[in-house]
């Protein structure tokens, strides 16, 4: 049995991984064309409002997606309970992100901002509505082990955007978020086309309350977790820009894409989720605890390795890469990529202590090390600029993957002692 979780877990991640591999290189193909189609300025302009609204989106998930994901992981094997988790995650998201996107628009209008709607502010709210729902598909694909279906829609809504920024719609604001509004919304309607095709679930727009409150009340705790996670990744480009400007956003944003690299490896917490599941409902703490010593292992073995290369790489790839303008972000390059090793590793853990049922313990570790991350980036921005940014990110990841270690070793220790007792 041991064996099968292992062959499911290095099968899906290898899926994963080519798709994630082929996914950075689109990605990085977007913000070169951006870094090259505008001001450094202008390019972390841009960057900065991204990640606001990524911020503010996540916020307005309340944990959805990771407890839609658990829950359709858990009534894989029943058709109907699994098409009625994810027609209500569906509705749920939905709603959510209508109300978040109205609500950031009516701010920027109250607060005499308009004039900058006609930039593409009303558009990128829509992009997020989009990636929203795109984001209950993905939910589904996980929690039905379809990585590999999950990963193509990936790459359609990147290679889609890359294409019609290329076909000339990276002149102005508005044409660049009209790019990605066009390419989310292909996604989403490509994606429940072959919902139904492929007969894998149906959509029902009927609401049913005892599900939909199940959502949001398994989700509550996993909202508060998994939000503060977000505000630690995006955290950095936002106090940045404040503290430093646009300039400083720009560098730090071309060091972003090279940490996609590195980031391939964010495949593996969505692979192991629906097999962690299964594992803790069969009760096998001792193998959760196996895989959590290798998780931890691969990423020490791994600090050196990514440090050594991108410590004499990371210039020549951004000379090569993007412009040798771009040249200072070198160093903040190196330290992202190994703090991202962590972030990872965390994810990872977050993942087996959510399907213990830690999510209580999970609050706690993830606000402690979001206020060491806000704390962090305001002191060593305003005295390393990007680079302080970067060091913040990595010593915040940090913390959080070695308190979420200690925390799932110990109830797992408890768990295994239990039932050996019984």
């Amino acid at each position: 049995m041991n064996g099968e979780y292992l062959k499911t877990f290095f099968r899906g991640s290898s899926v994963s991984l080519i798709g994630t591999g082929l996914f950075g290189i689109l990605n990085y193909l977007i913000r070169r064309k951006l870094s090259i189609d505008l001001s450094i300025a202008q390019y972390g302009t841009f960057y900065a409002l991204f990640a606001l609204y990524a911020l503010v989106f996540g916020l307005a998930d309340i944990g959805l997606t990771q407890t839609g994901t658990l829950m359709i992981a858990g009534a894989a094997d029943s058709p109907p309970r699994r098409d009625a988790v994810f027609s209500q995650l569906f509705l749920l998201k939905a709603v959510s992100a209508v109300l978040c996107a109205c609500g950031i628009l009516w701010f920027l209008r109250a607060t005499g901002r308009s004039e900058y709607l006609a930039g593409g502010l009303t558009l990128m709210a829509l992009y997020f509505v989009l990636q929203t729902l795109n984001g209950t598909l993905q939910a589904l694909w996980n929690g039905l082990k379809k990585f590999g279906t999950q990963q193509v829609f990936y790459l359609l809504t990147s290679g889609l955007t890359l294409a019609l920024l290329w076909a000339g719609g990276s002149r102005t604001p508005g044409r660049i978020a009209l790019c990605f509004t066009i390419a989310a919304g292909g996604a989403l309607l490509g994606g429940l086309i072959h919902l139904r095709i492929g007969n894998i679930g149906r959509l029902h727009l009927q609401f049913r309350k005892k599900i939909c409150s199940s959502l949001i009340l398994t989700g509550g705790q996993i909202a508060i977790s998994t939000s503060l996670l977000s505000f630690m990744y995006y955290m950095d480009t936002l106090m940045l820009e404040a503290l430093r400007g646009p300039e400083s956003t720009g560098l730090y944003n071309v060091a972003l894409p090279l940490m996609q690299i590195v980031q391939a490896l964010m495949v593996f917490p969505g692979v192991f989720l629906p097999i962690a599941v299964e594992m803790e409902r069969k009760g096998e703490y001792g193998k959760l605890l196996r895989f959590v010593g290798g998780a931890v292992l691969v990423t020490i073995a791994a600090i050196g390795p990514v440090w050594g290369f991108f410590h004499w790489k990371s210039a020549f790839l951004i000379r090569i890469l993007f412009d040798a303008k771009y040249v200072a972000a070198a160093p903040a390059a190196t330290v992202l990529c190994v703090g991202l090793l962590f972030y990872t590793l965390g994810n990872f853990l977050v993942q087996i202590m959510f399907c213990l049922g830690k999510t209580g313990v999970m609050v706690a570790i993830s606000a402690m090390a979001a206020l060491l991350n806000f704390v962090l980036n305001y002191v060593l921005i305003s005295r390393n600029g990007f680079l302080g940014a970067a060091q913040a990110t990595l010593l915040s990841y940090l913390t959080f993957a070695l308190l979420t270690g200690a925390a799932l070793v110990y109830v797992l220790e408890r768990r295994i002692h239990v039932r050996r007792s019984c």
